[in-house]
């Protein structure tokens, strides 16, 4: 998937050389994800393997990002719940019972106090993804972190749904937002789709993760905007895109 996307010249990225990458669940946070919390052998393997440190896991991701991203494309990082997981890891850890992230949910925690702020609408504070992407990220200067309920259109079609969250707090599916009244691309379900102005994209992740298991939709997909507006799915299937 990675190589029919990114690598060579004959790659999704080379062959059409898009101005913009929108990026969603850039970084699963699988280091310290709330999912794994009383979970002693996913746990246990994490920690011999060398899986459970959360500073280097973001590294990993924008070491990835800061490779395949040529340089005249623009990365736009749609807010997701996986990048978010980092900020509820914040919140609600403890860092004496995590002596090998402690010091960096030190750093992380100091930042978000830093940066929280009262605002006409109640309290906030910065995203410590985004936080930590502009200063690791190589390409920052080029990356546009959105907000929270912040629109983002590439011509008419709205970009900054992932899709966890659908309209009036119901689920975010296609049905949910081809009801909001603008085209959308969105994400978050790993399985591709169209209806009702909205296009879903699939994932680019492995197809035999921990928690997938029985029959599934999921499938290596992209969405693509061209310059006249149109939009298209593009599926890798068996790492090839086009015929």
């Amino acid at each position: 998937m990675a190589k029919a996307t990114f690598s060579g010249k004959n790659s999704i990225i080379h062959v059409l050389e898009p101005m913009t990458l929108v990026w969603h669940d850039a970084h699963d946070f699988y280091s310290r994800n709330h999912h794994h919390r009383g979970k002693t052998f996913i746990n246990y393997v994490k920690h011999h393997a060398g899986q459970g440190n959360v500073e280097k896991a973001l590294r990993e991701t924008f070491a990835f990002i800061d490779r395949v991203t040529p340089a005249w494309t623009a990365n736009v990082f749609v807010p997701s719940n996986h990048p978010d997981a980092l900020a509820r890891w914040v919140d609600e850890t403890d860092p004496r019972s995590d002596p090998e992230n402690a010091t960096f949910w030190a750093k992380t925690f100091t930042a978000m106090c830093d940066g929280a702020r009262w605002t006409k609408t109640g309290a906030k504070t910065i995203d410590p993804f985004a936080y930590w992407a502009k200063k690791m990220l190589k390409c920052a200067d080029s990356c546009l972190f959105l907000d929270r309920d912040r629109g983002y259109r590439i011509k008419d079609i709205e970009v900054a749904y992932h899709g966890d969250r659908g309209p009036n707090g119901s689920r975010g599916t296609r049905g949910a937002f081809g009801k909001v009244g603008v085209k959308t691309v969105i994400g978050h379900s790993h399985s591709p789709g169209i209806r009702d102005g909205v296009y879903q994209v699939g994932t680019s992740s492995r197809y035999d993760l921990e928690y997938a298991s029985g029959p599934s939709s999921w499938l290596h997909s992209h969405c693509v905007i061209y310059a006249n507006g149109k939009r298209s799915l593009i599926n890798i299937i068996d790492g090839q895109w086009r015929a």
